[in-house]
């Protein structure tokens, strides 16, 4: 039982350190800053051994450190049908502005283009503009948790961040995998103005 009492203490000791460490005096935030965030993700669906991996990048403007709009966009690859997605996606974020950590939850639309490896090379422009053969256009939500461990500012007005979260992505139609269950590392950059 001592065990059992004594595990929760270190992984308490362990984040109170890590936290600590990354902690930092905020950049002179005014009540709206801008964000732009990159990262890279890999990936679960609810498809019998299909995972995935790839890159994403969020823009977007917090109000008064705690509600922020949000715009993502991301490319991963999946290994059922070799398939190439391609998501966008728009949301609103709330935030818990504490001085070592802010964790978030974020609710958010997603857009996504799923199309085979054979497609994009058959017709590689269409990748960029989700026109062409053998693209599937899907539409559906999802939900993200996380926290960003703000880092030194490099500046008066801007406050990188490490940032770690994990997603889930539900679509309502039967051409691809229902669920999306993720894991996302990356930095972001806070402007204020």
């Amino acid at each position: 039982m001592k065990i059992l009492a004594a595990v929760p203490l270190r992984w308490c000791a362990l984040f109170a350190l890590f936290s600590s460490a990354f902690s930092s005096r905020s950049a002179h935030a005014g009540p709206v800053a801008l964000t732009i965030a990159a990262g890279l993700t890999a990936y679960a669906t609810s498809w019998r051994g299909d995972y995935g991996g790839g890159a994403s990048l969020r823009a977007g403007a917090r109000f008064s450190h705690v509600v922020a709009i949000e715009f993502q966009g991301w490319e991963s690859y999946a290994t059922v049908n070799r398939r190439l997605n391609t998501g966008l996606s728009f949301g609103i974020a709330g935030y818990v502005p504490l001085r070592g950590v802010r964790p978030f939850g974020r609710v958010f639309a997603i857009h996504q283009h799923e199309e085979s490896l054979v497609s994009v090379e058959n017709a590689p422009m269409g990748v960029l503009f989700g026109i062409g053969p053998g693209i599937r256009h899907r539409a559906g939500g999802g939900l993200t948790l996380g926290a960003e461990f703000p880092l030194k500012p490099l500046g008066p007005r801007v406050e990188p961040a490490f940032a770690v979260n994990a997603n889930t992505t539900w679509f309502p139609d039967p051409l691809g995998p229902r669920w999306y269950l993720g894991l996302d590392l990356g930095v972001a950059l806070d402007f204020a103005l």
